[in-house]
């Protein structure tokens, strides 16, 4: 009878040779997994680097297109608004003729504000904009600011004030862009306050933070996270021109290193807080 073998006498041995050829087959495989990935990588990029591209492209298209239909409309806009103010100076009017130039003259300033926030904003997508430092009086840009609104204030009956605090008396910070950030949200809180009330007041924080509130009595807002992305406007509807001016205002906040909040008050109506240096922050 034969002899029964065990099982390791049935198994084969490995040799040594036999883990060094694994062992390179693996690393192999290794090897050749890395170069795919690189490839992959390196194509992508590329896709990448041909979109960034096309990106580029385009916003310089459309750069060119602002910028020229800015132009184009600009002229004949201020013709519309030039010719409106003179015929609303005329005596011989009646209350009708009156009314319908009032209406063309609110229609073409509509008209203006959305085509200057429209190139704002397209310049603010685009490179950084630069800040021009000077000293000057917030009182001053406090009463720029509301007698700019003054007369869409009076169309919707609201009553606008301004005050501000002993302590505050200049600033040093861009002029043109505070300006704007301010007719922007002043506006706004106008334009939310039908036969209300709408109050700005400045003061002084800590001795380095200049702070605007604005108080309208308008709704409260059940989202104030979302006011300033038109991405999260409710319904998905498009941003109005004031919406849009907050947009726009929000970024110029940030780059004057300053900041905004939105605060529901208790009394009724919204309040925007801004809050800028007095004077450049070092470094």
């Amino acid at each position: 009878m034969g002899q029964l073998l065990s099982n390791n006498e049935i198994q084969p041995k490995t040799t040594e040779r036999d883990d060094a050829e694994s062992e390179s087959a693996l690393k192999s495989d290794a090897n050749e997994r890395v170069e795919q990935l690189i490839e992959q990588l390196k194509l992508r990029s590329a896709e990448l680097e041909d979109a960034n591209r096309e990106l580029r492209r385009i916003s310089h298209y459309r750069s060119l297109f602002l910028a020229r239909m800015s132009h184009e409309l600009r002229t004949p806009l201020t013709s519309i608004l030039g010719f409106s103010e003179i015929l609303l100076e005329q005596e011989m009017l009646t209350a009708a003729q009156s009314r319908f130039c009032k209406k063309i003259q609110d229609s073409g300033h509509q008209l203006q504000t959305s085509l200057n926030q429209l190139v704002d904003l397209s310049r603010l997508e685009g490179e950084q904009p630069e800040i021009f430092l000077q000293e000057f009086s917030v009182r001053e840009v406090l009463r720029e600011s509301c007698a700019a609104v003054a007369r869409p204030a009076l169309m919707n009956q609201v009553v606008l004030e301004y005050d501000l605090a002993p302590e505050v008396t200049t600033v040093v910070s861009d002029q043109g862009k505070l300006r704007q950030i301010l007719y922007n949200f002043i506006g706004w809180a106008v334009s939310r306050s039908s036969s209300g009330k709408v109050s700005v007041y400045a003061d002084l924080i800590d001795g380095a933070l200049i702070r605007i509130r604005i108080d309208d009595s308008g709704e409260h807002l059940a989202d104030l996270s979302r006011v300033f992305d038109p991405e999260e406007l409710p319904g998905a509807r498009e941003a109005t021109v004031n919406e849009l001016g907050i947009i726009i205002s929000h970024r110029l906040i940030g780059i004057i290193s300053g900041s905004v909040t939105l605060q529901n008050r208790d009394a009724g109506g919204l309040r925007v807080l801004i809050q800028l240096p007095a004077r450049p922050t070092k470094g």
